[in-house]
Formats: structure tokens, sequence, C-alpha cells
């Protein structure tokens, strides 16, 4: 529903070929699915560990600064993690735009520009497959302390 008018209004703005509107659509893309993952998890949070904040002499922007992000680094970091899944996955609207400019091709266009050619051998799309999926991978085992820390592990007590 969201290629055609894209498509028209990139057509008009001159952004189709271009990475900047590539990447705006990507945020467009993004962004309703960050805001809604952490609004859930930012709920969570109990109201108590702000209230010990803000007797201990912390601002709202302090108490956000200093108590609820690092409590929210699992969720922040898993939110990050599946916002790069989804932009660095994403191939329909790269086709639609990036098309006639190789030298911007993402590297999920390129592939799948190769898949089609007789003079490619399967192995070599299996390894670029692999190649596509390492940056995700990596990320992830960077970042795989964050992820399973406790949420409010020893936050409160009683």
């Amino acid at each position: 529903m969201l290629a055609i008018p894209l498509f028209v209004l990139f057509t008009m703005l001159g952004l189709r070929g271009s990475l900047v509107g590539l990447i705006l659509v990507y945020i467009a893309q993004t962004v309703p699915v960050t805001v809604y993952m952490l609004r859930n998890y930012f709920e969570t949070v109990p109201q108590s560990v702000e209230e010990a904040a803000a007797i201990d002499g912390c601002g709202r922007l302090s108490t956000i600064w200093r108590v609820v992000l690092p409590l929210s680094k699992p969720a922040l970091m898993a939110t990050g993690l599946y916002v790069f899944m989804i932009a660095w996955n994403e191939f329909l609207f790269a086709l639609l735009f990036l098309v006639e400019k190789r030298d911007s091709w993402t590297v999920s266009l390129g592939l799948s520009q190769l898949a089609g050619s007789i003079e490619i051998p399967t192995t070599v799309l299996m390894a670029g497959s692999v190649v596509l999926t390492l940056p995700i991978v990596i990320i992830f085992f960077a970042s795989e302390r964050l992820l399973t820390e406790g949420l409010t592990a020893g936050a409160e007590k009683g």
C-alpha cells in the first residue's frame, strides 16, 4: 500500500535513486515499531524507582538519564537490534528507489540481482547470504551482555 504512493512522491521530489530517500523510508518504517516497543517497556518500569530518585534530589531529566535509561538497556538493545534487522533486510523499497543506480545498491539488492544470473554458482550466492547475515550476528553477540541483564534486578528493596 505504501510502495506506489512513495514511488510517485519520491519521483516528484527527485529523491528516487538517492540514499536520502531510502533513509527517510527506513526511518518512517522503524520509528513506529520502536515507539510501540519501548512505550510498552517504559510502562513496566516501577514508579517507586522514579520516586526514589526524586527523593534523592534528581529532576525529571536527571531521573530519566541516571535511573530509567540504565534500567532499560536490555529493552533499548533488543529494540535497536530488531530495528537494525528490519532496515538491513529490507528489499522492496531498495528495489523501487535504487534499481537505476548500481553504485547505491544495498547488499540485499545486489545479492538478489546476482541470483538471476547463469554465470554465478549457487555456492557463491549462499556465501553472499551468509555475509549478508553476518553483521546481525556480530551485533547480537557483541550486545548479548546487554540483552541478558536483569531488567530491574536489585533496583528495589522489599
